[in-house]
């Protein structure tokens, strides 16, 4: 369309636009024992590409006016974190659904909004949009592996108004390997329970030469294993595979150069590749066989496999004109294409109502005749952009500014041209006849958006207050065309978000800190093309409040920190539900109100006392009480929010959820223990705790969710100063629980499993 055009001329022309990653060099930062992983010592210019990220170190928390967090590659590293709820379960304010054990799915929610497919938050890599479609089609089907990461960021509230496009719930920013400052070879490979081998391994260099400086460096990230789920092998399979396990391939490269100029400037290009093929489903079990063998996976799932791949590339460009302003420039471009061959009925019954029939689980075990319907969801993403952000300093009387314009045009669509497969089983479970449908005939349809954003933010010091003012305002236009009806449509809409912090600097000698905060800010969040255009969905809109204290003893070796939230949401998006074909359409679903406590507090005696061995401790608590504020609008009885009315619970949000660590470390050796509590949760709008849905049918979607409890640990050895020996343990007590009831009935969390390896850094 012309607008498309018109924009990335704009774009191109203003240089200008929101967030971009961090260049930090290998940010392996950790106490000075010998256990911790080398350092590499930061130039100027690495110091100023840092400054570039959405908050940069652990450091700058303290000067953010809101909620922040920021793992880095220790965090990840040492404690052998391959699953991003593992690693997410320490920030506070965050509320995770489990889905396959391994976190290839991910669906997180930032203060209580819904947490399905992480589609209501704002996910980045190295400052880009990362979602295979965030405008258009925001499930995030494909999520950066954490293994591979040198950090992540993590914004909730007044903090992150500038990012979007879905800007209630927070943004979550993975930083990829940078280029480190002087050679470097890394290697860490591991194995482990579930023949689960993994191996991370990268070099790379800066060299000086006449012309500047040129650096660059190379990755590759596997990781496969047969999985833990065990499927029934009562029958042969005509197709598919015995176990249900994950392959993942990862190569990446990024090539930088800094030019001799009178200004400095960096240019630096990154291509990624994931390559994912994993043997998973849908369909879950029913309670009954769940409690006999939680790990359990009918036969009828033989079938289901996902294989995916994602593109990722940018070119960015940073020019610093002096020392109170720069630019940075991002072009950018992603593909992502998966197509997930899975059960999707059984008797022309949706599986999580087959679940509650007694004759279809039959069927489903292989144990009775039958017709098993496998859904080819074949979708095709890309998205595309230009993106900047100009900074500027300034000494305005008696006030200090900071000032960042941002502007980038984002071009993003989804192509579904999908297909069905009927296989007719005998009363054995062999399979006696296949029909194939033609593509397309259960899913072609297109849809792509443009958006404009801009955003203008000023952090304004005067003595001991600081107040950041802020606003973003997208131009949206939405296009739809279904090819089987011959349906098409565009919509575009302005939206306007904002808001404002205040931090006032109550105590700072330069060893302890005490600050105080508070925000208020205006959320937002657009609806896909083919509802705002069928179904005339509007974009969700939410006001959020936070007040906080943040505390900060270095002598003692001891932080804390503590915020209150609360944010409305008015015309709630309620999607029409993963796994189940008889949700209806997506709705504005109405009023939810979400109120909690944030808090956190990490001590080190051993540090405080100047002791040789250290005693690193944390805990992190969310209080969280995520309710309906009006009726739930009309949706299909089988959707997770049919039901819903004022007062009750939003689905999968737990009220309670607790994390807390210890390690020690002395001198070679490290040892850390992680535990995780999650209080139970409805799994459906209606709150009424039982298997049915409102229309009186049997529904596994339907119920509660366990209260979970586990505990993992993490060994290491410095057997010199470039080798470390590993081994990690996840739920050591191998305590079995219930996390979700989505896609289609219940699935238990991963068992016991433990790794180790060896870690090469030179």
């Amino acid at each position: 369309m012309n607008l498309r055009f018109t924009n990335i001329g704009l774009a191109a022309l203003l240089l200008l636009g929101s967030s971009s990653m961090a260049f930090a060099a290998d940010e392996e930062k950790s106490s000075a024992s010998s256990t911790a992983i080398e350092v590499e010592e930061l130039t100027s210019s690495e110091i100023l590409m840092q400054e570039v990220s959405i908050i940069g170190s652990k450091f700058n928390i303290k000067n953010i006016a809101g909620s922040a967090a920021y793992m880095d590659v220790q965090d990840i590293r040492q404690h052998g974190v391959a699953d991003i709820n593992r690693l997410l379960r320490r920030v506070p304010g965050v509320t995770l659904r489990q889905e396959d054990g391994f976190g290839l799915f991910p669906n997180i929610s930032l203060r209580g909004v819904d947490p399905s497919r992480s589609a209501k938050l704002t996910l980045m890599e190295d400052g880009v949009l990362t979602a295979p479609a965030p405008y258009s089609a925001p499930d995030a089907y494909y999520s950066p592996t954490t293994a591979r990461m040198s950090g992540m960021e993590v914004l909730k509230g007044s903090s992150q108004v500038k990012y979007g496009p879905r800007t209630t719930g927070g943004v979550i920013n993975f930083l990829s390997t940078p280029i480190p400052t002087a050679e470097k070879y890394y290697m860490k490979a591991s194995y482990g329970t579930f023949d689960e081998l993994r191996n991370h391994t990268y070099f790379g260099n800066t060299e000086h030469t006449d012309s500047g400086k040129f650096g660059y460096v190379v990755e590759y990230y596997t990781r496969n294993n047969s999985g833990f789920k065990n499927l029934d092998d009562n029958i042969a399979s005509i197709r598919g595979e015995a176990d249900t396990g994950i392959n993942k391939k990862e190569p990446m490269v990024k090539l930088s150069y800094e030019p001799k100029s009178s200004m400095y400037q960096r240019f630096e290009f990154k291509y990624g590749h994931t390559d994912l093929d994993a043997n998973e489903t849908y369909l879950g079990v029913t309670d009954f066989d769940f409690r006999s063998d939680p790990d359990r996976r009918y036969a009828a799932s033989r079938f289901d496999e996902i294989n995916s791949e994602h593109h990722r590339t940018y070119l960015r460009h940073f020019l610093e004109f002096n020392s109170k302003t720069n630019l940075v420039t991002t072009i950018y471009g992603n593909t992502f294409h998966r197509n997930w061959q899975k059960l999707d009925k059984v008797n022309s019954t949706d599986l999580a109502t087959a679940l509650g029939n007694d004759a279809l689980v039959n069927i489903l075990k292989g144990n009775a005749a039958g017709t098993l319907t496998l859904r080819n969801n074949n979708r095709s993403y890309y998205l595309y952009g230009v993106q900047g952000a100009l900074k500027h300093k300034a000494q305005i009387g008696e006030t200090e500014h900071n000032f960042e314009v941002g502007l980038r045009y984002h071009y993003d669509q989804i192509r579904r041209f999908q297909k069905d497969e009927d296989f007719t089983q005998d009363a054995n479970g062999s399979i006696t006849a296949v029909t194939v449908a033609n593509g397309g005939a259960d899913g072609n349809i297109l849809q792509e958006t443009d958006a404009v954003a801009l955003n203008i933010q000023d952090a304004i010091k005067w003595k001991k207050f600081t107040f950041t003012p802020g606003i973003r305002t997208e131009y949206i236009v939405g296009s739809y065309e279904n090819y089987a009806n011959g349906r098409t449509g565009t919509k575009g809409y302005i939206a306007l978000v904002g808001g404002g912090s205040l931090k006032y600097d109550l105590y700072d000698d330069g060893s302890k800190d005490i600050d105080l905060f508070g925000g208020i800010f205006r959320g937002f969040s657009p609806p896909d093309p083919k509802s705002a255009f069928e179904n005339g969905i509007r974009e969700e809109t939410s006001l959020g409040y936070e007040v906080g204290v943040r505390y900060k003893n270095a002598p003692n070796a001891f932080s804390t920190e503590a915020i209150f939230f609360l944010t409305d949401t008015d015309d709630l998006i309620v999607r029409a539900d993963i796994g189940d074909t008889s949700s209806g359409q997506t709705i504005n679903g109405g009023e939810v109100r979400s109120l909690g406590i944030e808090y956190q507090a990490s001590y080190d005696h051993g540090l405080a006392k100047n002791w040789t061995i250290q005693t690193p401790t944390y805990v992190s608590f969310t209080y969280t009480d995520a309710t309906f504020q009006s009726n739930i609008g009309t949706t299909g009885a089988g959707s997770i929010f049919a039901g819903a009315v004022e007062g009750n619970k939003v689905p999968y949000i737990s009220e309670y959820v607790l994390s807390m660590g210890t390690g020690l470390i002395y001198k070679k050796f490290n040892v850390n223990l992680d535990a995780n509590y999650t209080s139970d949760a409805f799994a459906d709008g209606s709150n009424n705790g039982t298997n049915f849905d409102t229309n009186g049918d049997a529904n596994l979607r339907f119920g509660k969710i366990d209260e979970q409890w586990t505990i993992d640990a993490a060994l290491g050895y410095q057997i010199n100063n470039k080798v470390r020996l590993f081994s990690n343990f996840k739920n050591i007590t191998n305590s079995r629980f219930l996390v979700t009831r989505q896609p289609a009935g219940p699935r238990a969390n991963l068992p016991f499993a433990m790794m180790a390896g060896l870690e090469f850094s030179l």
